[in-house]
């Protein structure tokens, strides 16, 4: 079987895989079990949040890269699929963002190509249109977000792994080269949105973990290097820091971002929460499902999602919401 550059990490994390840890009652939140994803089980899913509703496809299943695309309805917890199919190639590892009210999906890999096609999609006219390529070299594990009315892609691998990142103005269907990471090349890292900034953190790079840590101002289109998410300082406050990895989820909600599972060493089930304004993360309630790689992090209505994953060579469907303050209920 072929498996891409990064992918072997999955092999290595089923060895260790590890489930809930036993700390959960020392720790803060709750996850609660919501419809399951009505597609085909999958992993590696693309994914925006448009009018507060979910958009989530595209993905591998194991065995084929997927085209069909899901909305969920936070207030009806429902799934449906929409009746127009992505008009790309199949694909996983792909980005998906939300700019002016459509959504966005490129970049990804087949299996064999490493692409650097780019679509948008129009809820109102239920629509895809291919719009100009990503002129970035093809890629697969980069990660996108959108401030304002521009959208970025940065990161990810294309034979080497890359800190390059690139502006899109759906306006004008153009791209420009934007500043790179200050440092930090990697690929499956995760990135989350808080206001008018960007978060990007972990991932690998020459098969390690990428421990610095960045964010985007969309104003000043600068980054800033923030704290590691390594205990590399001499002060206290990142001493419990043991989150490095790739392949998580992430979100933002209520002012704070978080990253979920991915693997770390092992495959991980762990939840870890940022606060900006002190530059300060705190770990919460592990994920209560199994813990897994590529699933899907969103957040709605100030409502934070995780969905699908693959935990070894399991391709799985479940969905949990987060709540940070809430006392753990092993029962919901």
């Amino acid at each position: 079987m072929r498996y891409l550059k990064g992918y072997s990490l999955l092999l290595m994390a089923s060895l260790a895989a590890c489930s809930k840890s036993s700390n959960t009652t020392t720790l803060v939140g709750n996850w609660i079990k919501r419809s399951e994803f009505e597609g085909v089980a999958r992993n590696a899913a693309a994914s925006f949040v448009i009018d507060n509703k979910a958009y989530v496809g595209t993905g591998y299943d194991g065995l084929n890269r997927l085209t069909d695309f899901w909305m969920y309805n936070v207030d009806q917890n429902q799934w449906t699929q929409i009746t127009t199919p992505f008009t790309g190639p199949g694909r996983s590892n792909a980005v998906g963002m939300a700019i002016s009210g459509k959504g966005y999906v490129g970049t990804g890999t087949d299996g064999l190509t490493k692409m650097n096609d780019f679509y948008e999609y129009d809820p109102v006219q239920n629509k895809w249109t291919t719009k100009k390529p990503f002129p970035g070299t093809g890629r697969y594990g980069a990660v996108a977000f959108g401030l304002k009315d521009k959208g970025y892609i940065a990161t990810g691998y294309d034979g080497n792994w890359l800190k390059d990142n690139w502006e899109y103005s759906p306006a004008t269907d153009t791209w420009t080269q934007a500043q790179s990471l200050n440092s930090g090349k990697r690929q499956d890292a995760s990135a989350f949105v808080i206001g008018n900034k960007a978060y990007v953190c972990m991932g690998t790079a020459n098969n390690s973990a990428v421990t610095d840590f960045y964010s985007f101002d969309g104003d000043t289109k600068n980054w800033t290097t923030l704290n590691s998410i390594a205990n590399v300082s001499d002060d206290s406050f990142d001493d419990s820091y043991n989150f490095a990895g790739s392949g998580a989820a992430s979100f933002a909600m209520k002012g704070k971002g978080y990253v979920v599972s991915g693997v770390k060493g092992g495959l991980s089930a762990a939840t870890w929460e940022y606060t900006p304004e002190t530059d300060r993360w705190v770990q919460k309630t592990d994920f209560e499902g199994a813990a897994r790689q590529y699933s899907t992090g969103f957040a709605v209505k100030d409502r934070g999602f995780v969905v699908l994953g693959v935990s070894s060579t399991l391709q799985l469907d479940d969905m949990r919401e987060f709540d940070p303050t809430a006392e753990y209920n092993k029962n919901d």
